[in-house]
């Protein structure tokens, strides 16, 4: 297809084309331009021209209008030229006092710009990105400048206060003194993305920061800004001799049928954060500051970001975006795709598509992903591509038809500089445009456009129809409040429910608004347009009423409502997965209600893929914590980032992606990340304070299931903190100083708060020290020394079988080293004559506070993990000074380790390790679907098919045998290998 078209303009009229180039020739030699001959039989200039002059009426009539400087452009490098023209205003604009003058000035360099960079289009010298940028450069100039100069003018005239680094002199003629005014012009649109076109209206917002401003005139600072503002608008826009600079647009701003047209930074950012609209926050992604008061602009957005770029995925930006679209082709008529008459801006598969397309990725997840967070059109959908959200083929797709399209554009607007999007009606200005853009042949032109056309609409229609499939038709099932639809009930039986009457009365109950998540007429009309595929959804499961009542239940336990339906409107496949959980895990469910944004992270590429790496991990929380302006923020966006990978896991374990094995290492790796980067926020947060401990060293050691990396989503923490202080100096450097004890202390103390203290969105982690030195009666952060004293010297035979799981999951690998190698030293040598009696003594001690005859007590069952953990312990501690090797904190690996260096029998092993494996597998589900509660009361039917299917048996009873013939077979290898031997002998 691009053989088709090179862009280099043809003659349409060549009579009209000679004709034009032979006055032009005439003309340039009446006002003696030298050498206009050899000028226009250089390179391509010849052709270059007759096309200009048989298609392009306004620019003939510049080229026409200064032929001096029509012969300095054949003659010139079109780079410096264009640089000469811009800096010569730069230079010489802020030395002039007259209105008239300025705008004179203005626009003689307009069209000598529009010359440079249409002859550089048409020619091929510049790239598509190069014309538009210095099309908005050459804006910004020109409104920077103006600007400046009626700054100027009101400090003249004693309305403003002059700056303090300014002489008289220096205010005559710099343009440094917009800075410090509290005066700032936003450029918007495709200016704020530099995207301008030829014939572009100018979008801007005009604001002013009261706090800055230092108004001395006698009426106000807003009166002041708003005739300011209308002088710059004249300037900009009034049409006079020379022509114009810019149409300026002041309509982007904040509600502008009821404000002011220069408005307080205070008043938008109110209306911003109250009463903002989806269309404003897509109007905001290209925002910038381009003239004034630049840092004062810059200040502004950033105090806005919240409310363009929202924390959590915005589906319903995606309504709000479909219903722009729709409203357009209603008021303009863009019904079907053709070549007379189309609209390449708003049009099916025009340049709006394709900036909503990105537009609309960036509105949902650019709060989440950073790189979603730039300007330009083309910027984004690379960015789409490079974070998995659009396909190479798709971006290729969309990034040729976005610069044919602006090509085009171009092309139609270059003609008689209009601001026009169409194509043309009649055969004539059809067969000008086709030869414009440098087609042979109208149908090579037509076919070539239709299919970029038809390529947008085609993926931006794929985009929406998930979620407006239906439109077209009103099958929406009907239930007045007054009477039951016997057609309703009829079709609610059909699907399998046998007390539709029921159904139809808790549907009522939400369309009536009796919940939280459905008091808004938007959140009920969502949910009425969905009802259908939630009746079919809950219909296909083993008991629909039953399901049904448990989506009624998730439903009235949420907080809002609007979010989570537009969210399963966008994305209808996510109602199965909904389904899923609230029928198979009801402790997931109450998760979900309590923080429906969790389905947020669903929408990640890789959410259903079982590989994380911590590099990975660790850096996506860092890219999150970025946005984070205080220490609240820092944990609300950890708790965030958190759940939803818990979540993330929770999802991975209910499908059956992940095995227990890989659930526990990919929950503790997120425990790990969690644990490394806050406790360097923690620190950097009370070094605010306190200060540092020059040379001191801080680490965590985990024990117990962190430790072994065998996390389940309800597990606690088991942690110690040990600092190494013993070269640094007393006090920390703080403004309040503190010794090295009370400083390491208070420090663990406040991360333990980061992890545990409950906010908004919810708490990290449960914490647990009572396996530090001492326990409870213990200091709360233990020196190195006195943790390597206590371990061989003090511990507790109990508290060596907990330091077999001991792993060090924060601090520098200088400390870390040392603590792996206490831990080392401390098993290896320590006095094991009543190894084997404390180990029983203490499994029996267990057995009593926390002993069952539940089956499904998977930890303190006769037989059950716990007397496979006290196995494993025993046999570590009994012959590590024989094999250094075996000490490994996770117990698949310890048993493991064990059978290969022959301390366990291989049949002993094997069964042990299919023991575990079963029971921690089965123990992760239940505490999924249940939550940490030890039993199995909650025997939903969706429950126990979900279990008979993953653990391969025909039914729950089958399971149960299989239960407790392991069991069994651990009890019986736990009384052989530790409470036997333990007896005293008769």
């Amino acid at each position: 297809m691009a053989a088709l078209c090179t862009f280099f303009p043809l003659i349409t009229d060549k009579t009209r084309g000679t004709d034009k180039l032979a006055d032009f020739v005439k003309s340039c030699q009446e006002q003696q331009v030298a050498d206009i001959d050899r000028l226009i039989n250089k390179n391509n200039h010849r052709s270059l021209l007759s096309a200009i002059f048989s298609n392009s009426p306004y620019l003939s009539r510049l080229l026409f209008r200064d032929v001096h400087f029509a012969a300095i452009m054949l003659s010139s490098p079109l780079d410096e030229l264009y640089r000469k023209v811009v800096d010569g205003l730069i230079n010489d604009l802020p030395a002039v006092n007259d209105i008239s003058q300025l705008m004179r000035l203005l626009r003689q360099a307009k069209s000598q710009i529009a010359l440079i960079i249409s002859f550089a289009d048409l020619s091929g010298e510049w790239p598509l990105e190069v014309i538009t940028r210095r099309l908005t450069e050459f804006a910004e100039v020109s409104v920077s400048l103006t600007v400046s100069h009626l700054l100027r003018a009101e400090m003249i005239r004693g309305n403003l206060a002059v700056p303090d680094h300014l002489t008289a002199d220096q205010l005559m003629a710099t343009r440094e003194l917009s800075m410090g005014t509290g005066y700032v012009v936003l450029a918007m649109g495709k200016m704020g993305g530099y995207e301008l076109n030829y014939s572009s209206d100018i979008d801007l917002i005009i604001l002013y920061d009261s706090d800055i401003v230092q108004y001395t005139g006698r009426n106000t600072a807003q009166d002041m800004f708003i005739k300011l503002t209308r002088k710059l608008v004249k300037i900009m826009q009034e049409r006079t001799a020379d022509g114009y600079v810019f149409r300026t647009d002041l309509r982007l701003r904040p509600d502008p049928g009821a404000t002011a047209i220069a408005l307080s930074m205070e008043g938008a950012e109110i209306y911003y954060q109250s009463m903002g609209l989806n269309w404003e926050r897509a109007a905001m992604i290209k925002a910038r500051p381009v003239a004034g008061d630049l840092d004062a602009g810059y200040e502004f957005l950033l105090r806005i970001k919240s409310f363009v770029w929202r924390k959590h995925l915005d589906y319903v930006a995606l309504e709000d975006i479909y219903a722009i679209k729709k409203l357009i082709h209603r008021h303009h008529g863009h019904k079907e795709i053709r070549f007379a008459g189309q609209d390449i801006k708003l049009g099916h598969g025009g340049i709006r598509e394709i900036e909503f397309y990105a537009q609309i990725f960036q509105l949902i997840a650019g709060g989440r992903e950073p790189a979603l967070q730039v300007a330009a059109t083309c910027d984004a959908l690379n960015a789409l591509e490079k974070t998995g959200r659009l396909s190479l083929k798709d971006n290729q797709k969309l990034q040729s038809a976005y610069g044919y399209h602006r090509r085009l554009e171009h092309r139609l607007q270059m003609i008689n500089d209009d601001q026009t999007h169409s194509m043309p009606q009649s055969a004539d200005d059809l067969a000008r445009i086709t030869a414009f853009m440098g087609y042979q042949s109208q149908a090579d032109f037509k076919k070539q456009l239709e299919v970029h056309l038809h390529d947008v609409h085609e993926l931006f229609t794929g985009l929406l129809k998930a979620s407006h499939q239906d439109e077209e038709e009103d099958d929406l099932l009907a239930f007045p409040a007054d009477d039951y639809n016997s057609e309703t009930l009829a079709a609610i039986s059909h699907m399998g429910y046998e007390d539709p009457r029921a159904i139809y009365n808790i549907i009522q109950t939400w369309l009536l608004g009796r919940y939280r998540a459905c008091r808004t007429e938007r959140a009920r009309s969502l949910l009425h347009g969905f009802i259908p595929e939630i009746l079919s959804s809950f219909s296909r499961q083993g008991n629909p009423d039953t399901s049904f009542k448990k989506f009624d239940k998730f439903l009235s336990r949420l907080p809002s409502g609007i979010q989570l339906f537009s969210f399963i409107k966008a994305q209808p496949w996510l109602l199965e997965l909904l389904s899923e959980i609230i029928g198979i895990a009801p402790n997931l469910a109450d998760q979900l209600a309590k923080r429906p944004l969790l389905l947020d992270a669903v929408l990640n590429n890789d959410f259903f893929e079982a590989s994380f790496t911590k590099e990975k991990l660790a850096d996506h929380l860092e890219d999150q914590l970025k946005q984070a302006k205080d220490f609240q923020d820092i944990l609300d966006i950890s708790r965030k980032w958190a759940s939803e990978h818990k979540f993330q896991i929770g999802v991975q374990i209910l499908r059956n992606n992940i095995d227990a094995a890989k659930a526990g290492r990919n929950l503790s790796m997120v425990a790990d990340v969690i644990l490394e980067i806050m406790s360097e926020r923690v620190a950097r947060e009370f070094a605010k304070k306190h200060g540092e401990i020059s040379g001191a060293r801080f680490a965590v050691l985990a024990l117990g299931k962190l430790g072994g990396q065998e996390l389940t989503t309800t597990s606690d923490l088991d942690l110690v903190f040990i600092y190494d202080a013993e070269h640094s100096p007393p006090f920390s450097d703080g403004q309040k100083q503190l010794s090295i004890n009370h400083y390491f202390a208070r420090l663990s103390q406040q991360f333990i708060n980061a992890l545990t203290a409950m906010t908004g969105e919810g708490k990290l982690y449960d914490v647990d020290m009572r396996l530090r030195p001492s326990g409870n009666a213990g200091p709360i952060a233990v020196t190195l020394q006195g943790f390597e004293e206590y371990q061989t010297t003090k511990a507790w035979t109990w508290e060596h079988l907990a330091l077999t799981r001991g792993r060090v999951v924060v601090g520098d690998s200088g400390i870390c080293d040392k603590i792996t190698g206490i831990i080392k030293q401390a098993l290896s040598h320590a006095k094991r004559k009543n190894l084997l009696q404390d180990t029983a003594d203490m499994r029996q001690k267990l057995r009593k506070e926390f002993g069952t005859t539940d089956i499904w007590s998977l930890k303190h069952m006769r037989g059950g993990l716990v007397d496979i953990e006290f196995i494993c312990q025993y046999l570590i501690l009994k012959h590590i000074m024989d094999q250094p090797k075996i000490l490994v904190p996770n117990t698949l690996e310890q048993i493991s380790q064990l059978k290969k260096y022959r301390f366990l029998s291989e049949n002993k092993a094997d069964q042990i390790y299919q023991a575990c494996d079963f029971m921690q597998n089965l123990q992760v589900f239940l505490r999924l679907c249940l939550g940490s509660s030890s039993g199995f009361s909650e025997k939903s039917q969706r429950l126990i098919d979900s279990l008979c299917e993953r653990f391969k048996v025909s039914s729950l009873d089958q399971l149960a045998r299989k239960l407790i013939q392991s069991q069994e077979n651990i009890s019986v290898i736990y009384e052989d290998i530790i409470e036997q031997p333990s007896k005293p002998r008769k």
